[in-house]
């Protein structure tokens, strides 16, 4: 079995793939990760959700 190797990202490369979904995301150990919403934000979407 063949497994990719994934190269790990610059800062630079980071921002040249940095995905324009409208979604907040970070370079964490060279790996683009979606960043989850915090504080208020997250409250009001649970109750919006709720309802």
């Amino acid at each position: 079995m063949v497994q990719a190797v994934s190269k790990l990202l610059t800062f630079d490369e980071f921002l040249e793939q940095y995905p324009e979904d409208g979604g907040n995301y970070e370079l964490r150990q060279g790996r683009i990760v979606a960043m989850r919403p915090t504080g208020l934000h997250e409250q009001v979407a649970a109750l919006i959700a709720r309802k």
